[in-house]
């Protein structure tokens, strides 16, 4: 128990910049970024607190969308260019990764602008079943790659998700086009076993890190991403629990009289700490389709190959002293008796020179 306090109080004084930049999902952190922006813009406009149209509020997830297709531009680019020098099958296989997810993206998309049109103008021949059709088509094809995946040994993130969800999007079809009656709560049951089995998994990852931590089976170096993503895991995964039911309570008593006093902003603030929580996981999170862009490297390697400042940030490694603060004695500390006392007293360690 000690060292697992000891592991949750790190998280907070320490500051790691080289961990940081190696650990570094650019792609995860972009999508969930643009997610978090989207539910702001969305809890504000259904509460009436900024006003326009939909497609405004749609703007992150456009953005989203515009840096995937030049991403993806760049890379198609950069593969024809050098393609007689790609010899590596697991290159080949990043570049079809990077097809077959921009393909899945340009449905999503595709079904983006359909809702937006259909809440905007509500044109009485366009059905619901036709602003569901792309998401229909990219559940269909995200089983194809999930096959796909696994024979490559490939992760799946957007794949698996929207492979999983066919039943839920045609149930909601059908509680929109009036064809059942049912309530919101019964209509969204395949997503509460999907985060049902989400939290058995946060649980399973929780207690492995904590057995591994406490027998010190565990790298130090694995230590702190290991309680941190186990941490803001189960932080993402209670907040979505707790937003889905207060928005489905909301919804379902939008004809009644009472039950219906919370606003949606109130309703998207677990949604906000969940999409926090996700976002900052991303930084503890390495992986990433060196294609996109045409880069052929990590995204931070790269970045600091651009920008060599920054590779100065990217070394130093401190710790906030405070009293409780237990300090290895390897360590050397700073001299700070000579600064002034409003300063904090800061602990530098593993300082390395930039190349």
């Amino acid at each position: 128990l000690y060292t697992i306090k000891f592991e949750l109080r790190c998280l907070v004084k320490m500051v790691d910049c080289k961990h940081l930049f190696q650990e570094f999902h650019p792609g995860r952190f972009l999508v969930f970024t643009c997610l978090l922006l989207f539910g702001i813009l969305l809890s504000f406009r259904l509460e009436g607190v900024i006003e326009g149209s939909y497609w405004g509020v749609f703007v992150p997830l456009w953005i989203w969308k515009f840096v995937m297709m030049a991403g993806c531009t760049v890379g198609i680019r950069s593969y024809v260019l050098q393609q007689e020098v790609v010899q590596d099958m697991g290159s080949v296989a990043d570049f079809q990764a990077m097809l077959l997810s921009t393909s899945l993206q340009m449905l999503l998309l595709s079904f983006e602008a359909c809702l937006c049109y259909k809440i905007t103008f509500s044109p009485p021949h366009m059905s619901w079943y036709l602003v569901f059709m792309p998401l229909f088509l990219l559940s269909a094809l995200s089983i194809i790659i999930c096959g796909w995946g696994w024979k490559k040994e490939r992760p799946l993130d957007l794949e698996l998700l929207f492979s999983v969800n066919l039943l839920q999007f045609v149930l909601i079809v059908l509680r929109l086009q009036n064809l059942v009656a049912w309530s919101w709560q019964i209509i969204l049951i395949p997503l509460w076993i999907l985060l049902g089995i989400c939290s058995l998994f946060v649980v399973y990852y929780i207690a492995l890190t904590t057995v591994m931590v406490c027998t010190n089976d565990m790298l130090p170096s694995l230590r702190t991403p290991r309680t941190a993503g186990s941490c803001l895991y189960s932080i993402a995964n209670l907040s979505l629990i707790l937003f889905l039911a207060l928005l489905v309570t909301k919804i379902d008593n939008l004809s009644a009289t009472e039950g219906n006093h919370h606003s949606y902003i109130a309703i998207f603030i677990p949604y906000h700490l969940g999409m926090g929580s996700l976002v900052l996981s991303t930084f503890y999170q390495k992986g990433g389709n060196p294609w996109w862009f045409g880069i052929r490297e990590e995204f931070c390697l790269y970045l600091l190959k651009k920008f060599p400042a920054i590779r100065v940030y990217g070394n130093i490694s401190y710790i906030y002293s405070t009293q409780d603060t237990v300090i290895p004695a390897d360590v050397p500390i700073l001299n700070t008796s000579d600064s002034k006392n409003s300063l904090p007293k800061v602990t530098f360690s593993n300082v390395e020179l930039p190349d």
